[in-house]
């Protein structure tokens, strides 16, 4: 019995990991998916991502300013005013070296804005 709170806590620790885990390969492929359906870049060769990370920077206007620099045929998930989730992926187009963040909602389903690096 003396041992029982450091089996819930390993527990505790290893289901937070796979939750984690999930939350990489989701917005990688929310990311992936974007690029080939908005981006019309099916032609990537994706050689890194960065761990995915929240903000609390982010307001109206600065999601504006962001869409504004992109292409204006893109279709985001709705800016709802809360934290985003951010990843940064680093790809090769042809010959050239590439890297974008992509701001993504708080559940990892939707690109709301991005920038190139």
């Amino acid at each position: 019995m003396k041992h029982q709170p450091i089996y819930i806590i390993i527990g505790v620790g290893v289901l937070l990991l796979f939750a984690a885990c999930g939350r990489q390969q989701q917005a990688k492929s929310v990311v992936k998916a974007f690029m080939a359906e908005q981006l019309h870049r099916e032609d990537v060769s994706y050689i890194d991502f960065s761990s995915v990370d929240s903000t609390h920077t982010f307001n109206d206007s600065l999601i504006g300013a962001l869409r504004q620099h992109g292409p204006k045929d893109v279709s985001y998930q709705p800016w709802q005013g809360r934290t985003l989730l951010h990843i940064r992926a680093k790809y090769r187009v042809e010959q050239d070296t590439c890297s974008t963040t992509f701001y993504l909602d708080p559940e990892a389903t939707g690109v709301v804005a991005f920038k190139d690096n």
